[in-house]
């Protein structure tokens, strides 16, 4: 067999083991069959280049830089015996291992430490241990002052989060299982990116599913690439409906003729019974997502490029998320216009719900 053949093989068998994407599939096909039926020009297809603009920054411009809280760590550890927990968590971070904290794990262990010293604080009496009390004291100042910044080098050097906000090669699958894990850790996220240092972070039994949620889910990415392409696809849609009435009405006389028709059951059965379902599907997941991500674009202290990126998703403006929004209204007017030029909307005499005529 040549090597030729073999290669051609190899590809095969590849691309039968890549999953369909069904999502880029159905926008595809209603795209087709709306200019077909509307004798458009030829459509563009999504480009996935189009989603580079939805990269993240650098971690480097990310990342903040924290300086290192020294207090005689090594005085302290032999005078504090009655606070045992802070000993321990001192001694823990002062180790190899403590030295080399991953990020999000850090923060888990900041909250930790908090909360110890707090705890510690009234057991101190005055006199003798008022030195240690000032110390102790200070340094939960200090500590509590740092824990925005420690929260977001935990976000933006967290491989996970890095994953769940990385745009994806697929778009949402049209039957896809629920998400609420991953929606829920983020808006976990945004609520204690707005309540630190006021509220101190959770332990790491709490803190490590919050993360892992959004490790185990490919959605994050494949709803950045469904908003992209949806709004591509309802753009292209609208523009089609919108310059047939333009240069040529589909019902010049407003009664319904054999092209309005036509478009009507492009409308009932591509739009309303294929399309619409999985818009209402991206837009449901998308709600929760993007007010989360709006949210964590808007808490304080959050580094510029993390801010800028978030609010690129879901800003109020100009963002992936208004601009599907935008164009997802859009849609409907250029709908509702055509088809009410014929006589054939939701509701006038010609509309026919039932409506199978050919394309």
């Amino acid at each position: 067999m040549s090597a030729r053949l073999l290669a051609l093989l190899a590809a095969l068998l590849l691309s039968a083991c890549r999953p369909a994407d069904d999502g880029l599939a159905l926008q595809a096909d209603y795209l087709q069959r709306l200019n077909n039926a509307a004798q458009g020009d030829a459509v563009d297809t999504f480009d996935h280049a189009q989603l580079t603009r939805y990269r993240l920054p650098t971690r480097r411009e990310r990342l903040t830089a924290i300086p290192e809280v020294r207090i005689g760590l090594l005085d302290l550890l032999l005078d504090i015996r009655r606070c045992p927990e802070v000993q321990q968590l001192i001694s823990q971070r002062n180790s190899i291992l403590g030295k080399q904290l991953l990020p999000s794990s850090r923060l888990a262990y900041e909250g930790d430490l908090l909360r110890a010293i707090e705890a510690c604080l009234p057991r101190l009496q005055a006199g003798a241990d008022q030195a240690l009390q000032r110390t102790l004291s200070e340094l939960a100042g200090e500590k509590r002052a740092q824990l925005p910044a420690v929260f977001w080098n935990a976000l933006n050097a967290s491989p996970e989060v890095e994953r769940y906000l990385r745009f994806a090669e697929q778009a949402l699958p049209t039957t896809t299982p629920d998400d609420s894990a991953a929606l829920d850790a983020l808006t976990q996220l945004a609520t204690l990116a707005n309540s630190v240092p006021e509220t101190l972070p959770p332990t790491a039994t709490k803190l490590d599913p919050v993360f892992f949620a959004l490790h185990a889910s490919p959605q994050g990415g494949q709803l950045i690439t469904s908003l992209a392409s949806l709004s591509h696809t309802l753009n292209q849609a609208s523009e089609i409906l919108e310059q047939r009435q333009q240069r040529r009405p589909v019902c010049p006389m407003g009664r319904a003729t054999a092209r309005g028709r036509i478009l009507q059951n492009i409308f009932i059965r591509f739009y309303a019974g294929a399309l619409q379902p999985y818009l209402a599907l991206v837009h449901q997941r998308g709600q929760t997502w993007s007010a989360a991500l709006h949210t964590l674009g808007n808490a304080p202290q959050a580094p510029q490029a993390t801010r800028d990126y978030l609010l690129s998703l879901a800003g109020a403006e100009h963002s992936l998320w208004a601009q599907f929004e935008l164009a997802t209204a859009r849609h409907v007017r250029a709908w509702q216009q055509t088809l009410k030029s014929c006589g054939l909307a939701p509701g006038q005499a010609g509309w026919d719900a039932n409506a199978d005529n050919a394309e």
